[in-house]
C-alpha cells in the first residue's frame, strides 16, 4: 500500500498549527461560513486527540482481526476508509469501511473473517457505547432532582 498522499496531509496540518500559532485575524469566512482559529496549544491538542482516536480504532480493529494482518497495514486501510467515506457522503460511512477493508485487505483474509471482525468493530465502536448511555439514562432518569412522577 502507497502512502503518496501523507506529506500533503502531513503539510495541511503543519500549515493549520501554523495558522492557529501566528494569525493576528482568528475568525475567517469560508464560501459564507464562519471560521474560528483556536490557539496553537488548543489545535495541537486537537491533532493529537484526533491521532489517538484513530490509532485507537485501527487497535480495536487490528485485535478483532487477531492479529493476523500489521498494525500499520489496518491503520493505513482505515484512514483510506474515512477518506473514502467522506467523498461517498454516507453516514457512519455505512457499507464503505467495509468495502475499502474488502477490496484492500481480500487477499490475506477471507471476507467472512473481514466482514465479522469489521461488524464487531461496529457494534463495539459504534452501538455498545449508546447501550451504555441509554442504560444510565434510564438508571438515573427517574432520580433526577425536580423530576415529578
Amino acid at each position: 500500500m502507497a502512502f503518496a498522499d501523507a506529506p500533503c496531509w502531513l503539510l495541511a496540518s503543519g500549515v493549520y498549527v501554523a495558522l492557529c500559532f501566528t494569525a493576528r485575524r482568528r475568525e475567517w469566512t469560508v464560501r459564507g461560513d464562519g471560521l474560528r482559529l483556536p490557539r496553537g496549544r488548543i489545535a495541537l491538542l486537537q491533532l493529537a486527540l484526533l491521532a489517538a482516536n484513530w490509532m485507537l480504532i485501527a487497535a480495536v480493529v487490528h485485535t478483532l482481526l487477531r492479529h493476523q494482518v500489521s498494525y500499520a497495514a489496518v491503520l493505513g486501510v482505515l484512514l483510506l476508509a474515512a477518506v473514502a467515506g467522506v467523498i461517498a457522503h454516507v453516514p457512519a460511512g455505512l457499507g464503505v469501511l467495509e468495502a475499502v477493508f474488502l477490496v484492500m485487505l481480500s487477499q490475506r483474509l477471507p471476507q467472512g473473517e473481514l466482514l465479522a471482525a469489521l461488524l464487531s468493530y461496529r457494534v463495539v465502536y459504534y452501538l455498545a457505547p449508546m447501550a451504555l448511555a441509554a442504560m444510565h439514562y434510564l438508571a438515573f432518569a427517574g432520580r433526577w432532582p425536580g423530576r415529578r412522577g
